[in-house]
């Protein structure tokens, strides 16, 4: 038989009767036909069979194939690796066959519903075709008379809530220093600019996308360094986030869904996961630390934000070398300097004509 994927329950569908006789019966004629022909097979294979979509435990599967002649993607399975590759223009994505880690152009990407490779064809959840890659194929703009002008940076913790805590470092006020540098960049770069703290106060969660809200604010952006349990030391990288979609799992928790809404943030899930791609494509090409994805949450600040929304893990307190980086000030004017640059390529995206 071909291999087995296991799929998060939120990304499964109901078995249809019959369909583990149809899988065996099947199983020798679609080990002979593997994925080495799979982009001679999305030319010459007939349209999408109800049999074959049968077999994938996705929620409203779509077939990549079907998806890629669609919009006119090329196509290119990496044996080596396991991983398919689909191109457009200067659009790169990469799948990874069974697993829910996706690259678009060399940044990862973390996916609702594992890509489910069932030999000799691949599935998406039709989820993730419209939220994770809808977004890069047909990118989000505003109306012509909207502009994006005004950011609301949220450092993140404050008060008693101190965020991690090692020595005398304390988390909230390495976020407070951030945002301030971050603030004088985008200002210089022609952006109105609101904090929702100026000094060492403790706000609500949220309270945060509100004091936004009440600002008039057209993005929201909440800036948080990173810690790993006792024991994980050695973890280091930059992480992002955005507001999981209605009803997915979040990267955190695949399959467990505790509350799906839809919240006031996912009106904004297509702009979400670009100013999230933005702000991480930038301190991943810019900063000396590793990428740990682009992620899915559902933060407080995320799901009741009334705008577009993003949450920087800017790097690791907790490890050694990276810790240190973060308290120098410097190293914190470059992730400034990135985030500004991400900001700015956001502002480009969706101001286009």
């Amino acid at each position: 038989m071909g291999p087995t994927v296991s799929v998060p329950s939120a990304c499964r569908a109901p078995a249809p009767f019959g369909r583990v006789i149809l899988v065996m019966r099947r199983a020798q004629f679609l080990r002979l036909l593997g994925w080495a022909g799979f982009s001679l097979a999305c030319q010459a294979l007939p349209a999408r069979s109800s049999s074959a979509a049968a077999r994938s435990s996705l929620p409203s599967p779509v077939r990549v194939r079907d998806w890629a002649r669609a919009h006119g993607l090329t196509v290119r399975w990496l044996e080596t690796h396991r991983r398919l590759q689909l191109t457009k223009g200067g659009l790169q994505l990469v799948l990874q066959a069974n697993s829910r880690e996706a690259f678009i152009n060399g940044v990862r990407v973390y996916l609702l519903c594992p890509f489910e490779y069932l030999n000799p064809a691949g599935y998406l959840a039709e989820v993730d075709v419209q939220r994770t890659f809808g977004p890069f194929l047909e990118p989000p703009r505003l109306p012509q008379k909207q502009r994006m002008e005004h950011i609301c940076l949220d450092p993140g913790h404050g008060g008693k809530d101190t965020g991690y805590r090692i020595g005398t470092t304390e988390e909230k006020r390495l976020t407070l220093a951030l945002a301030q540098e971050l603030a004088g960049l985008l200002r210089q770069a022609g952006f109105r600019v609101t904090l929702t703290r100026t000094r060492d106060v403790y706000l609500d969660l949220e309270e945060r996308p509100r004091l936004a809200q009440r600002a008039g604010a057209d993005l929201f952006v909440s800036l948080h360094f990173n810690a790993a349990a006792a024991g994980a030391g050695q973890v280091r990288g930059v992480e992002t986030y955005c507001l999981t979609p209605a009803n997915a799992s979040s990267t955190a928790n695949p399959g467990r869904i505790s509350v799906a809404g839809p919240f006031p943030g996912n009106q904004h899930d297509l702009f979400n996961i670009r100013l999230a791609y933005a702000l991480h494509q930038a301190m991943v090409r810019g900063l000396p630390s590793e990428d740990r994805g682009l992620r899915r949450a559902r933060f407080a600040v995320l799901r009741e934000a009334s705008m577009p929304a993003a949450l920087v893990e800017a790097g690791f307190l907790s490890h050694p070398v990276e810790g240190r980086r973060i308290n120098d000030p410097a190293y914190r004017r470059r992730i400034a300097q990135e985030l500004a640059r991400g900001l700015q390529a956001y502002r480009e995206l969706v101001h286009r004509p």
